[in-house]
């Protein structure tokens, strides 16, 4: 330290104009220790008569060191504690007592009961008597610096500038934190700005010091008062306020609370405008910063490069309205901590920002919730289409095997019905071979009903010859008709029986035409059967679907080619008479009435020979034979 104060002695027995580069010369590192050696090279250049000298201070308990900062009515030195072995900074007044410094006393005997990590705390006040001027004793803002081992002291917010906009707020935080400290201990600043908020060089932590306007205890009655910085004061302070607030009624600590929360929000505005709220750089109106504050009819306008949430946060904290503000200096010290840690402000209700902000709180965990979301959504996807694709193979399965199933029971019934055609096939051959011995039988039958014809016919013709021969002899026997009438009167009896038999051979004739004509019928009929069995087994060869019911139509013709069959074999045996053995039979059996199939159509009706009339004289009868010996007068 006395290396540091050297080095800035001798940098102040230059001329003022080559101090910056001095300073950047010994301090190139280090551009904050040199903004500070900046600030006690000015102070030093601005000192008192008085304050030249080094101020003695009652009690050997405080020895000062360096000036820190010099003002009109007080100067601050780093001194060091003797009895608690620290540093400390002490304010040390000058001139004699009065009434401001009397309300400066307050203000630290005020501060001296708020303990914060954010305040300054006041740890000593000394009024002002014989042994020396009045001073306070102060928490020194000031770092050990981790490499060379000097204590470098802070600065005011007013030279140290924010890095940025995070650290910015940050300091307004702080300081929004120790304000409402006070607040709970009924003490009020009322003069929030930056060269009140001193800020240590390397943790770069924000203080709140000089309470100079804090308002503890009642004051007088009915009197009006404007205090505070113009750039910085609020409006309704501009406009002025009573002087006798009290802290301890529920609306004038309304009234001193809003006043802080203004505050803090000019100070951020001075931190990320870089200019107290009511400055403008080129004003038109003529009208001076209290003033302009006096009658403003709107906030002060942001920078457009503060983002919107944090906007939100600054405009309630300037609001004109003291009742739209903050409520308390720890709402806003905590809207801006979760403006800071990216979480929720009061001013972020809806669920859409609320999700936003924690997905920039927790970015990885944000993007491994996404690559599960996603992972998650593909295995689901992935799942459902393995799902969708066994149930289609498991389908597509079922199908095959029902597909399968039906071809082989389709092969089977192909199999069958080829089995059943084949036998039918088979049959129909059998069938048609029993045809063709039927067809056999009926020409044999044909033929031997053709020789019964032709030996009744030969018999007619001899039957012919033979009653010429008896006309002839009639008539050379005219003359002997007398003896001759017994001879008639038997052959008339053998011409009866002879007519007889010729009405009955005609008969059996006719018969057996009708007999042919309906075996000739009955064999178109199995013709014309096989012909359909033939059309119904192509049909069953092209139609395998209809397989079973051209089955059943062929079992349905087999049957009745079967009775078919058996009925002509059984007319045909009936029908096949011998022609002296079963004579008698077979005209009995002309004479009943044929048996007919009802599945058959009924016989075609054959016209019989008509009968002679009953005028028709009979044929003559034949003559007698020549050797027929005349017959008997007497018989």
């Amino acid at each position: 330290m006395k290396d540091l104060g050297d080095v800035l002695a001798q940098i102040a027995t230059r001329p003022e104009a080559s101090w910056a580069a001095a300073v950047a010369d010994k301090f190139p590192a280090d551009p904050k220790l040199a903004a500070q050696a900046m600030i006690w090279l000015r102070s030093n250049r601005e000192r008192v008569s008085d304050d030249e000298d080094t101020p003695e201070l009652a009690g050997d308990r405080y020895r000062l060191g360096v000036l820190l900062d010099v003002g009109a009515t007080a100067s601050v030195w780093q001194a060091h504690d003797a009895k608690l072995n620290r540093n400390v900074a002490v304010k040390v007044f000058r001139g004699e007592r009065s009434p401001v410094l009397d309300e400066i006393l307050a203000e630290a005997r005020a501060v001296a009961e708020v303990a914060s990590d954010h305040v300054v705390r006041v740890l000593d006040v000394h009024d002002a008597d014989d042994a020396g001027p009045p001073y306070i004793v102060m928490e020194l803002v000031g770092e050990w610096e981790p490499r060379k081992g000097v204590l470098a002291p802070g600065g005011s917010a007013a030279t140290v500038r924010p890095r940025g906009l995070v650290e910015a707020m940050r300091w307004v935080r702080d300081v929004a934190r120790g304000v409402h400290d006070a607040h709970l201990r009924n003490v009020f600043h009322r003069d929030l700005k930056p060269h009140n908020v001193l800020i240590t060089p390397f943790s770069r932590r924000a203080q709140i010091a000089d309470f100079g306007l804090a308002i503890r205890d009642t004051r007088d009655v009915g009197a009006l008062e404007i205090a505070g910085t113009p750039g910085y004061i609020a409006p309704e302070q501009a406009a002025g306020l009573p002087a006798s607030l009290d802290p301890d009624d529920p609306d004038d600590r309304a009234v001193l609370v809003a006043l802080d929360v203004w505050g803090l929000g000019a100070l951020a505005y001075d931190l990320v405008a870089d200019r107290a709220p009511w400055e403008v750089e080129a004003p038109d109106d003529g009208l001076e910063a209290w003033e302009r504050a006096a009658v403003a009819d709107r906030s002060p306008e942001l920078p457009r490069d503060v983002p919107a949430r944090l906007r939100q946060i600054l405009a309630k904290a300037l609001a004109l309205d003291p009742k739209q503000r903050y409520g308390a200096a720890g709402e806003l010290a905590d809207d801006l901590d979760a403006y800071l840690a990216r979480r929720p402000t009061s001013h972020d209700t809806s669920r859409r920002s609320r999700l936003a902000l924690w997905m920039r709180r927790n970015p990885q965990l944000t993007i491994t919730v996404g690559l599960a979301t996603v992972l998650a959504a593909i295995s689901v996807v992935a799942y459902v289409n393995v799902v969708e694709v066994r149930a289609q193979r498991n389908a597509l399965g079922a199908e095959a095997k029902r597909a399968q199933l039906e071809n082989e029971q389709l092969s089977a019934r192909a199999q069958k019905t080829r089995q059943e055609l084949g036998a039918t096939e088979a049959e129909l051959a059998t069938k048609a071979k029993e045809l063709e011995e039927l067809r056999t039988q009926l020409v044999d039958a044909g033929k031997e009903y053709e020789a019964i014809v032709e030996a009744k016919e030969r018999a007619l013709r001899d039957a012919d010859a033979a009653t010429k021969q008896l006309a002839d002899q009639l008539t050379s026997t005219r003359n002997e008709r007398d003896e001759a009438k017994v001879a008639r009167q038997l052959y008339e009896g053998f011409w009866t029986r002879a007519r007889k038999e010729g009405s009955d051979a005609a008969k059996d004739r006719d018969t057996a035409q009708h007999d042919r004509d309906q075996a000739h019928k009955e064999r178109d009929a199995a013709l014309h059967d096989r012909e359909a069995a033939i059309a119904a087994r192509d049909t069953a060869e092209q139609e395998r679907d209809k397989a079973i019911v051209d089955r059943d139509r062929a079992e349905s013709i087999r049957r009745r080619v079967e009775a078919d069959l058996a009925r002509v074999t059984a007319e045909l045996a009936a029908a096949r008479p011998h022609p002296i053995r079963d004579r008698d039979k077979g005209k009995a059996a002309a004479k009943a009435p044929p048996v007919r199939d009802p599945r058959q159509p009924p016989p075609p009706i054959l016209k019989m020979p008509a009968k002679p009339d009953a005028g028709t004289p009979p044929p003559p009868a034949p003559p007698p034979a020549p050797d027929a010996a005349p017959p008997d007068p007497d018989l």
